[in-house]
Formats: C-alpha cells, sequence, structure tokens
C-alpha cells in the first residue's frame, strides 16, 4: 500500500536528481574542456547544454575557446563514469537505507521518539545519582561519605545520565538466557556493592569476573560442595551447628527441605512440612549428641537407624522431641513412607564424599560467623545446582535462611530497625538453584531492614514453577523496580508488561478521492495504541533494557557491559589471575593419571617378561 504523499514527494526527490545532474555535466564539460584549452573555459549555449552533449555528442551547444576544439569524446567517458558511479552511490544507498529501516538502530530511534517514556526531567527526579542521595543519611546512617553507589543499584543509561533505583527498592531482573545479565548488569552490581554481599549462582561466571576485586574489600567465602567454582579453598559448613537451639534446629530443617524437589513442589507441601519436623528432630539429636553428618545421613535414609535419635533426643533434647519422633517411626507404614521420603531426598548429598567433606569443618579452616560476616564488607558466593546428583538446594537455602535471620534480627537491634551496613542478595539463577521460601517475604518488606534484594529469573512462569502462582504473583509485585530484556516468549506474561506500560496517542491522517464530486477529502484521527507492544518488548536488542518503577514511566535503558567501566582494566586483570587458577584446580581434578605399573608388569631380570 502506498502511504498519502508518497508521489508528491518522489517526483521532488526525481526533478532533483535531474537538476543535480545536469549541473554535474555541465561542470565535467567545462571542466575537462579547460584542461584540454590551456584554462580557458567554453562558453555554453544554454542551461542544458552539458546534459545535450552528454547524450548527443554534438559539440555544437558549447563555443570552445579560440584556436581549440571540444574534446568530446573525453567529456562524454567521464560522463558516463560519473553516471555510473552516481548510480552505484544511489543503489548503495537505498540499500543502506533499506537495511536501517529495519535494523535495531532505527528500532530504538522510533521507540525514543515516542512520547510516553519518561523524559529526561522525569529521570532526573526519580532516578538519578542525586535523586537516590536524599535518602543517604538513613540508608547508610552514620557514614561521612557516601556515593550514589552506595545508596542505589546502579541499571544502566538513560536520557544521558546514569539511573539508580533505591536500594530500599527490590529488584526483579527478567531475561532469557545469554541475553546479557551477567555481562551487562549483574558483575557491575555485585562490583559496585559496598557492604556485606550474598550472591548466588548455577555457574562461576559472575564469580570469576568479581571475586579477587571483592577479596580487596573484605574476606570472601565461596561454598561451592559440588565444585563449580575451580576455587582451591572453598568454604565448609557444619550444618549441625547451632541445632542445640530447638528453634535454630526447626528453620535450618524447614530450609532444607524446603530447597529440595520435594519442597518446591506446591502440591506435596503436606509431606514437605512433615518431613521438616522429622529433619528438624534429627538435627537437634545430632547437636545435643555431638554427632555429625555421617550420623545424620544415616538417622535421614534409613527409620530404623533413626531410633538412636530418639534415645538421645530423650536423653538431652527438647521435651517431648524424642516421644514426637518416635511416634513417626512407630506410626502407619504409609504415613512413614510418604515422610521419610521427603527426609531422604534431605539428606541424599550426603552420600557424595565430596559433599560429606563440605560439610564437615576442618580445625584451621575458614569459619563463616553471619553476625561477623555482616559487620564487614564481606562475600558470600552460593554455587550449586538444584536438580540432578548431588543436588545442594536445601543447604544452600539453610545458609541464606540462617544469614538472613541473623540481619533481621540485628536489623531490630539497630537504631531505626535497619542494618547500619545493608545486606546485599544478588540472587541470580535462584528459581533454578533452590526455592527458597522467605524471598516473597523479603522482597516485600526487606528493604526497610536495610535487607536489598536484587533478584533474577529466566521468566515469570521460571517463578511460578519453583513457587506457588501466588508467591510469584507477591515476588513480581513486591519488584518497585523491573528490568526486562528482550528475547522473551512468554507472551501472556510480555501482553502484562505491555499493559504495564501504558498507551501513547497517535494521529494519523487519510485523505480519499471522491470521484462524483471529483476532489479530495482528508480526516484526522487520533488512535490510542500500546506503548511498546508484547512483539516491540521481545525484539529489544542486548545492549537496552526496559526499566518499570513504582508509579513513574517506563524508561529505555541503554546496558553498557562490564569492559565498558571505568575500571575495566583492573577487573581483567583480576579475572585473568581467576581464570588461572580455576585451570589449574580442574585440570588436577578432571585429568586422568596413568594407573602406577604394578610388580606384575615389570620386566625379569633377564629382560624377559613373566
Amino acid at each position: 500500500m502506498v502511504r498519502d504523499g508518497f508521489w508528491p514527494r518522489a517526483l521532488a526527490v526525481l526533478l532533483a536528481g535531474l537538476v543535480l545532474l545536469n549541473l554535474l555535466f555541465a561542470f565535467l564539460a567545462e571542466a575537462i574542456t579547460a584542461a584540454a584549452c590551456g584554462g580557458a573555459r567554453p562558453s555554453a549555449a544554454g542551461p542544458f547544454a552539458g546534459t545535450w552533449l552528454a547524450l548527443s555528442g554534438d559539440p555544437a551547444s558549447y563555443a570552445a575557446p579560440a584556436g581549440c576544439t571540444v574534446p568530446v569524446l573525453p567529456i562524454r567517458l567521464a560522463d558516463a563514469g560519473a553516471l555510473v558511479l552516481l548510480a552505484a552511490l544511489v543503489t548503495w544507498g537505498v540499500v543502506a537505507w533499506t537495511r536501517y529501516q529495519h535494523s535495531d538502530a532505527r528500532f530504538i530511534a522510533d521507540l525514543r521518539s515516542r512520547a510516553g517514556f519518561a523524559p529526561a526531567a522525569e529521570v532526573r527526579r526519580h532516578l538519578s545519582g542525586k535523586a537516590v542521595m536524599q535518602r543517604a543519611t538513613t540508608l547508610r546512617p552514620g557514614q561521612s561519605t557516601v556515593e550514589a553507589s552506595d545508596v542505589g543499584w546502579r541499571v544502566g543509561r538513560s536520557r544521558g545520565m546514569d539511573v539508580y533505583v533505591s536500594i530500599e527498592d527490590s529488584v526483579a531482573l527478567e531475561g532469557p538466557p545469554r541475553s546479557g545479565k551477567g555481562y551487562r548488569i549483574l558483575i557491575s552490581a555485585i562490583l559496585d556493592w559496598t557492604g556485606p554481599l550474598i550472591t548466588t549462582s548455577t555457574t562461576n561466571d559472575n564469580l570469576t569476573a568479581t571475586v579477587e576485586l571483592r577479596r580487596r574489600r573484605g574476606e570472601v567465602f565461596v561454598f561451592d560442595p559440588q565444585q563449580l567454582s575451580g576455587i582451591r579453598n572453598t568454604l565448609r559448613i557444619d550444618p549441625i551447628a547451632g541445632c542445640e537451639d530447638p528453634l535454630v534446629a526447626v528453620q535450618r530443617g524447614s530450609a532444607i527441605v524446603t530447597g529440595t524437589a520435594l519442597g518446591a513442589s506446591v502440591s506435596n507441601q503436606e509431606w514437605a512440612a512433615a518431613a521438616a519436623t522429622v529433619l528438624s528432630r534429627l538435627l537437634h539429636a545430632a547437636a545435643v549428641g555431638r554427632r555429625g553428618v555421617s550420623e545424620l545421613y544415616e538417622w535421614g535414609s534409613t527409620p530404623a537407624l533413626a531410633r538412636t535419635a530418639v534415645e538421645i533426643l530423650r536423653a538431652d533434647g527438647a521435651a517431648g522431641w524424642g516421644d514426637g519422633l518416635e511416634a513417626v517411626l512407630v506410626g502407619d507404614e504409609k504415613l512413614l513412607s510418604s515422610t521419610w521420603f521427603g527426609v531422604q531426598a534431605a539428606v541424599a548429598p550426603l552420600a557424595i564424599p565430596q559433599i560429606r567433606e563440605a560439610l564437615q569443618p576442618v580445625a584451621g579452616g575458614q569459619l563463616f560467623d553471619p553476625e561477623a560476616f555482616l559487620t564487614g564488607q564481606h562475600t558470600l558466593y552460593l554455587l550449586g545446582s538444584g536438580k540432578g546428583a548431588g543436588a545442594m538446594g536445601g543447604f544452600l537455602s539453610a545458609i541464606l535462611d540462617d544469614t538472613v535471620e541473623v540481619a533481621r534480627r540485628k536489623a531490630l537491634a539497630s537504631p531505626g530497625a535497619r542494618l547500619a551496613q545493608p545486606l546485599g542478595l544478588i540472587l541470580d539463577e535462584i528459581a533454578n538453584l533452590f526455592r527458597w521460601a522467605a524471598l516473597p517475604r523479603i522482597m516485600a518488606d526487606g528493604g526497610g531492614r536495610g535487607i536489598c534484594t536484587f533478584v533474577v529469573l529466566q521468566d515469570l512462569s521460571q517463578a511460578e514453577t519453583a513457587w506457588s502462582r501466588a508467591e510469584a504473583d507477591t515476588i513480581w509485585a513486591a519488584a518497585t523496580a523491573k528490568v526486562l530484556l528482550g528475547g522473551a516468549a512468554n507472551v501472556p506474561h510480555l501482553r502484562d508488561v505491555e499493559a504495564l506500560l501504558g498507551y501513547r496517542e497517535r494521529r494519523r491522517t487519510q485523505r480519499s478521492w471522491n470521484t462524483q464530486q471529483a476532489g479530495v477529502s482528508t480526516s484526522e484521527q487520533q488512535e490510542r495504541l500500546p506503548l511498546m507492544t508484547a512483539d516491540e518488548i521481545r525484539r529489544l536488542p542486548q545492549e537496552v533494557g526496559l526499566l518499570t518503577y513504582r508509579n513513574r514511566r517506563g524508561v529505555l535503558l541503554d546496558l553498557a557491559a562490564w569492559d565498558e567501566r571505568r575500571d575495566a582494566r583492573a577487573i581483567q586483570a583480576a579475572r585473568r589471575g581467576t581464570e588461572a587458577e580455576q585451570q589449574d584446580v580442574f585440570a588436577e581434578r578432571y585429568t586422568r593419571r596413568p594407573a602406577a605399573a604394578t610388580t606384575s608388569d615389570l620386566p625379569e631380570p633377564d629382560g624377559k617378561a613373566s
């Protein structure tokens, strides 16, 4: 369909081209003639003399200087060359323009031109470094020197300025695999965080780029029981420590079971709760009986062996816990089987030697104390997988749960009920690691306590799989700052984001021809269109993101990669050092060594093999 006004514009372009071409032919004829005649220029017979000479080869359109003739052949060859060159330039221009019309640059330029996105004044007032600094004294009490990165998450640039959201705001970053979440946002967020930080992942990419620089700020702990990080000296924890307190035992048992596949199943929450109750009794028995993870694994794997825990609980445990555990053991066999299924799943990773070793601290080894961790700029990396053999989701969940619970109690005892040094939680791939039951609550009210959450999801449906639909909606609603990257394919969710961004007005002019009245009628219509359609949200290139913040208008973000930072060279150098360590560790671990020769393989003294 040809747009209104196309033919007048096309005719205008054609006439302008012909005029320029005529001027070019005239210039070439005069210049070549002047060069051949020693500088004397010919006189033209009319304004189209150059064009007539090019088309007909008739030199009569020019009066040559005395004693000289018009060099027709060179002029026509130059004209032909100019035509070829001009045609090539026009073709290139058309191809380049067509490509631009279908390019990401044209797409983004069109988005930026739309009325409906936050203008520069709104970004400056609510999302700039100056805006987040307004609450610096509240968010960083007692700290004399505060920068914007101390009180805000930097999520990109817009309208020529850095965009920050307050650390009081829970942030949800949504982007499919390979959309640049770590490369463009998370690594910078980890490096910029001031204070204690816990970050999770199923890979070592973020750790490799940040661990060395985080060591320069404070102590670094890497809990990696599945040996994914490539770090030589990793943290060992004791899951039984502190379970002498029944309340701690209950919380830890619930966290471990919730982090397993059974805990992630919405339809099996009743059995997960029963399994958590049993596991808390076993943890308490192991703590008061001075037993280790080996005994915990034996008790949890077979109900018959758990009778030892009953005796310990009756002798030294909390009142009634021994009788309660025995009631489960001697109860209905079907109920016992269903309950113990969850307990077995929780302790199953302990059957793997290297995982059991990671849960047995040694004398002189690195110790993790949540109280001390929260007093400095320390970092805890939690790496693992939530599925497959040796899935450690339950124990990773227990560490996170313990630390956040200590932080919550510490905040309640602090002035203003807020941590003096806010705790940062950058939860990458959290849904693939474990179902952390406290996440919806922490995202809703943690910011007011100084527990600042930055959760990373591949898609909202991923949260619905790990949590319930209602809990996933709570997580999404509690994220007052939502950063979306392109490439998503969940159409219903994209429609929700489309509605969240709102609408824009567009004026459209229509012209129609009336054959009876022999005239043209013109009408104007106002159209109400989505600010961005679901397809346009999906098409966002990797270097562009979309921010929806509280009750503000949407913001288009320019996302710069970490290797574009001012300290990129320092990050690169630290990253290379970490990669060298990882290569050595993985080579030692996975390179097959030749088997030692046995005595029977050695030759006899006389040189004959036996």
